[in-house]
């Protein structure tokens, strides 16, 4: 058995809006709602019926046995998210609360409130009202701010010293070899830190074990980490035969921690780890020592109307599939997300920002706002580190960048950040550096970040002289962040959402400097702020699928102009014989193709798959099939993660 069972406590939960704002009797904190409706976690009540406007407390209550077999043990709940505000009682007693940000996940330590042997009530209220101390402030953001318990819940058993959370580097170590760059073996260093032992708690001598396993389970390592007061050190424990992470070959090593007094282990965590390097030379981004130009398309969740922010996994999932389809290999998070989010994107190799919710708000924010900025960092940071796929931290959306106030406030912001993660880039997006390149906060950043609306929000300015400045005042790769049709403020519809998607693609691959184009947005999304629809259907129709996930027709575009590889098929004059081109494109999306098949089959019996060489951008490889009726016919190119690159008729290549 674990040393530390996790119970999720997902059903059955009850719940009641204080819709009179009256809060609740004190014998209710004990006994349970008075007359509360059956729910599962997550949940919101912004999706349902009479409750979508409702912004002030909701109350949940939950019971649960707590085993005799429990006692001298530490008991911790752990709320994933709550948004927004959240103050939480076991058995009447207040353990804890949780204010300003409703997206990260906190813990709260409930040992001396439980009753051991006997059944136990948790207690939850959250409140949603609008705040002038919280990040998104008041009502200025333009996503849902949906109420409620919006992620899992989970009871941690342990000893009464326990892990809290480990910082965990794995760091490729490269080496030329002739004219081939290699990364024979990896490095894994980093920081494992204690939960806050409670007074009185055994002070005896403990040690960490780190075991380190292959994606398979094949044992690789096994070391001890070195004791520094809360703080276990790893230092450098070698990985030999390195397997690098990368969004086409996503893969993951596992780290086994268990805590040990003497021979007794008090508690256990297993984080996965992946070996990337992501950095910049100049404008150049490189992956694992590889120049990149990256094509992306960033998804606003909480968008589905069933569940609102309460999406189960299996609808992020769905959607995060729509963005692999769309060949899609970065993201940005306009706010924090749930760790099952993440640990699907390293499994299957999409490259994100996650960002703190500073957005457009304050508009000058200063110094009082790093304490809630941080308190943001710190959450999001502690939890989310070992995830290979964040590569950047964001510090703010569109906060009045020509600022100098908003200029220091970000200095200072990202200085106090990289104190907390010096491996990642931390990066301002900013929709004003094309007024003043030299003067933007984004400047700040390890990463030009540009929302690119000339033409609409930007009014009609030279795209191509307005790129020239951005880049002539920086030596930074250039990440557009968003460009795209920001409707019903602006007419035309999917069709001009298509001609603005292409057109500015188009342009943006003529400037080198320009590592990564993110489209806005994957889907329409709910938001308290839109122009379209009512209640739990309020919208905003950015998107090129609808809040459903159901593509229009700007996503097939969005799908061949992130296509990583170009087609051309053509019949041998007087044969039957197809010769199929492949070239890897080379402008934007830009890098390696390794491992990628292609597939032709037909509704009968006919299948031929042939694996497809390595090809750096630009280089081509060419394929003859002999003797075959192409009517039928359905060609397939695949990834090594199994999403289609390219899966159409051959005889629509035949008709081009």
């Amino acid at each position: 058995m674990s040393a530390r069972p996790q119970l999720s406590l997902q059903e059955p939960w009850a719940f009641q809006a204080d819709l009179h704002h009256e809060g609740l009797d004190q014998e209710w904190y004990k006994h349970g709602l008075p007359s509360g409706e059956s729910i599962t976690v997550p949940h919101t009540w912004n999706i349902q019926q009479g409750l979508e406007e409702f912004r002030g407390t909701g109350w949940y209550s939950f019971d649960f046995h707590a085993s005799e077999d429990w006692e001298n043990k530490l008991l911790r709940l752990q709320f994933d998210a709550v948004y927004r505000d959240a103050t939480v009682w076991v058995n009447g007693q207040r353990v804890g609360e949780h204010f300003n940000s409703g997206y990260t996940t906190f813990v709260l330590d409930i040992s001396h409130a439980v009753h051991f042997g006997a059944n136990n009530r948790i207690v939850v209220s959250a409140n949603n009202e609008q705040s002038q101390t919280a990040l998104p402030l008041e009502n200025s953001f333009d996503w849902a701010d949906d109420g409620g318990i919006i992620r899992g819940v989970s009871l941690l058993v342990s000893g009464q010293n326990a892990i809290d959370y480990a910082k965990l580097h794995a760091e490729p170590i490269f080496q030329t070899e002739g004219d081939s760059l290699t990364a024979p073996y990896g490095r894994l260093s980093g920081e494992i830190h204690l939960w806050k032992r409670p007074a009185g708690v055994n002070e005896a001598p403990m040690r960490i074990k780190v075991s380190i396993a292959d994606e398979d389970g094949t044992p690789i390592s096994e070391e001890w980490a070195t004791a520094s007061s809360d703080v276990f050190l790893l230092q450098h424990i070698r990985v030999d035969h390195l397997k690098l992470w990368h969004f086409d070959h996503p893969h993951l090593y596992t780290v086994d921690l268990a805590l040990f007094s003497g021979d007794t282990v008090l508690d256990e965590l297993s984080i996965h780890v992946g070996f990337r390097e992501i950095v910049a030379e100049g404008s150049t981004l490189l992956l694992n020592r590889e120049p990149v130009r990256l094509m992306g398309v960033e998804w606003m969740p909480g968008s589905h109307p069933e569940r609102g922010m309460a999406e189960t996994a299996e609808q992020l999932a769905e959607m995060l599939t729509i963005i692999k389809e769309a060949n899609c290999v970065i993201t940005r998070f306009h706010w924090q997300q749930d760790g099952q989010l993440l640990d699907w994107c390293d499994r299957n190799g999409l490259l994100v920002q996650e960002e703190i919710p500073h957005w457009q708000t304050p508009h000058d924010p200063d110094d009082e706002w790093l304490q809630t900025s941080m308190q943001h960092a710190r959450e999001m940071i502690h939890r989310h580190y070992n995830h290979p796929c964040i590569y950047a931290w964001g510090l703010g959306n569109e906060v009045n960048g020509q600022s100098p106030v908003t200029v220091r406030y970000f200095e200072k912001l990202k200085s106090q950040v990289h104190n907390l993660d010096r491996t990642r880039f931390i990066n301002y997006i900013s929709n004003t550096v094309h007024e003043n390149p030299s003067t933007d906060a984004t400047g700040v950043g390890d990463l030009l970040m540009w929302n690119d609306y000339i033409g609409t929000w930007h009014g009609d300015l030279d795209r191509p002289e307005v790129i020239q400045k951005i880049t002539e005042a920086h030596d930074k790769p250039l990440i557009v962040a968003e460009y795209g049709l920001c409707e019903p403020a602006y007419e035309g519809g999917d069709a001009r959402r298509t001609q603005i998607l292409q057109d500015n693609t188009i342009e943006y691959r003529k400037h080198p400097s320009i590592a990564a184009l993110i489209y806005f947005s994957l889907n329409d999304y709910r938001t308290q702020m839109g122009e379209e629809g009512e209640g739990a259907l309020r919208q905003r129709v950015h998107g090129s699928t609808d809040l459903y996930g159901i593509p229009k027709p700007s996503y097939e575009t969005l799908r061949e102009l992130a296509a990583p590889v170009k087609l051309t098929v053509e019949v041998e004059k007087g044969t039957t014989n197809i010769k199929v081109t492949l070239e890897a494109a080379y402008d934007i999306p830009s890098y390696r193709i390794t491992g990628y098949t292609l597939t032709l089959t037909d509704s009968l019996e006919y299948h031929q798959e042939q694996e497809i060489p390595e090809l750096r951008p630009g280089e081509r490889y060419e394929l003859i099939i002999e003797k075959i009726q192409a009517k039928d016919l359905l060609l397939e190119i695949k990834r090594p993660t199994g999403f289609p690159v390219i899966h159409k008729p051959l005889q629509a290549y035949l008709n081009m």
